[in-house]
Order: C-alpha cells, then sequence, then structure tokens
C-alpha cells in the first residue's frame, strides 16, 4: 500500500477511535461517581489518556508529513516518536495516581455499587474492542499508532477486570476486589507502555535498530568485491520505519563497490536511505606506530 494510502488510514482510524474514546469516557466517569468505584474511574481516566493519545496521534500524524526544510532535514517524522513516548509516559504517571488510591482503599474500604459498575464496564468492553477493531490493522505502520493502540488493549484488559469485579460485589459485597482489579490492570498498563518507552528512548538515542545486527552488516560489507576495509558504520532511525545509515569504505576506485554497497543493503537489510564514502586505499593507506618515539 503507497504510503499516502497508509496516512490516510492511519487518520481514519485515529478519529474513529477518538469520538468513540470520547463517548464512553463521559459515560464511565458518570458512572463512576455514582457507583462510588474506583476501578471504574480509573477505566475511565485510562480512557481519557486514550483520548490523549489518540489526539496527540492525529496531531503528530499531520506533522510527520510535513516536507523537510534547510534546517529539519529529516523533516518532521520524530514528531511521531515524541508522541508516542509522550504517551507512553501519561500512562505512568496515571499508574502511580491509581496505585496510591488504590492501595488507600486496603486501609479505608468503600461501599461500591457492584450491578452499576458490572452494566458500565460490559458497555465500556464494547467500545474498547470496536476501538481495538478499527486500530488493529494499521497499528503496525507506525510507532505513535502503536502506542494509542496499547491505551485502547490495556483498556480492554482493565474493563474485563472491572466486569469481574462488579460480579463479585455484587454476588459477595466484597469491596475490597476494587482496589485489586485496579492494581493489576495498572501492572498490565506499566508492562505494555514500557515496550514503548524503551523503543521510543532508543530512537531517539540513535541506537542502531533492533532488527538490525551492526556487525552481519559490516561483514557483508567487507565481502563486497574491491572493498579493502569499512569504518566508521552508523546505523540508526530517524522513525520507526525509516533506517538510515552512513559508512566509509576504502575500495579499489576501479571497482563496483559504491552501486554493490548500495545493492546489498537495501536487498539484503532493507536500508533504503544510505550515505556512503568510498576511499581510495592509496591515499587512505594504513599508518603503525611501530616504537613510542617514532609517534604518527
Amino acid at each position: 500500500m503507497p504510503h499516502d494510502c497508509h496516512d490516510k488510514t492511519h487518520h481514519h482510524a485515529l478519529h474513529r477511535s477518538l469520538w468513540i474514546a470520547v463517548l464512553f469516557m463521559g459515560i464511565e466517569v458518570v458512572g463512576g461517581w455514582i457507583a462510588n468505584s474506583l476501578a471504574l474511574i480509573s477505566d475511565a481516566m485510562h480512557l481519557f489518556t486514550d483520548v490523549g493519545a489518540l489526539l496527540l496521534g492525529i496531531i503528530v500524524a499531520r506533522m510527520a508529513r510535513w516536507p523537510a526544510t534547510p534546517t529539519m532535514s529529516y523533516g518532521y517524522h520524530r514528531a511521531e516518536i515524541l508522541g508516542a513516548l509522550v504517551s507512553a509516559a501519561s500512562l505512568w504517571a496515571l499508574s502511580g495516581v491509581l496505585i496510591y488510591e488504590s492501595v488507600h482503599r486496603f486501609f479505608q474500604p468503600e461501599i461500591v455499587d457492584g450491578p452499576l459498575v458490572f452494566y458500565i464496564a460490559t458497555a465500556g468492553l464494547i467500545a474498547n474492542l470496536w476501538m481495538m477493531k478499527i486500530l488493529h490493522p494499521v497499528q503496525g505502520h507506525s510507532l505513535n499508532v502503536r502506542a494509542a493502540y496499547l491505551h485502547v488493549l490495556g483498556d480492554v484488559l482493565g474493563s474485563v477486570g472491572v466486569i469481574l469485579s462488579g460480579i463479585i460485589i455484587w454476588t459477595t459485597h466484597w469491596n475490597l476486589i476494587d482496589p485489586i482489579v485496579t492494581i493489576l490492570f495498572t501492572l498490565t498498563i506499566l508492562r505494555s507502555s514500557g515496550k514503548v518507552i524503551r523503543q521510543t528512548i532508543g530512537i531517539l538515542m540513535e541506537s542502531t535498530p533492533e532488527e538490525i545486527d551492526p556487525e552481519a552488516v559490516q561483514q557483508a560489507l567487507e565481502q563486497l568485491p574491491g572493498v579493502k576495509e569499512v569504518h566508521d558504520l552508523h546505523i540508526w532511525s530517524a522513525s520507526h520505519h525509516k533506517i538510515v545509515l552512513s559508512v566509509h569504505l576504502i575500495a579499489d576506485p576501479h571497482s563496483d563497490a559504491l552501486a554493490a554497497a548500495h545493492r546489498l543493503l537495501e536487498a539484503q537489510f532493507g536500508i533504503r536511505h544510505m550515505t556512503i564514502q568510498v576511499e581510495d586505499p592509496k591515499v587512505f593507506e594504513p599508518k603503525y606506530c611501530y616504537d613510542c618515539e617514532n609517534k604518527l
């Protein structure tokens, strides 16, 4: 599918999911307040972060399409990465608040309206499954959409937990299940969002993408006909799916090393954005220091 088609699909999916999240967030806030359920309110708060993640996704998706400028030579692709980092970090902040409130309720349990929690959480589960269905086909094409999808996935698991807590409170009147479910819910959020945070930090720190083995790249380049040495090899990500490479090759000037390196990197490693400098081995002949007094 062409890149423009992917962008339009992402944009449409994010818009539809945003309106669903806004509607059911309002329902769960009101319902959680009436039912006095921390678990239900936490589910509504997570929907609030869903709204923020989806809205952020729409904004950065537009920014990523802005053209490159002399001062922003790679364009605004990393707006997607920054958006994903903010979205995932907001989940960690939310989790801290929910754990604090849950621990407080262990010492001061409160009466919760089980039937109301059950009905509203069931409606919330339907909304989250609906959003998951919309976002699932496109979540693999963008780290920012992936972060939004993980928000919704966490909310699905949270809704299931809230439904179970509603049933238990309804049938047994054991109100402590409310904070227990909330803590389990937040641990799930921390695990899923932690992976996104690690990926985004890796991209911002310009680390080599996980799917690329730099040693394998160097060895493959060294085996090209005419190549004498490979140095200053750097591989990083400008955005989630845009891998960039720069490298110096010391190669026979009469060889086809430059074209061969281009073909190799694209065909074997999927790298299309590269800068390759070919150096004449006569000009860059290695020099050695044979003794401490005769330093280069």
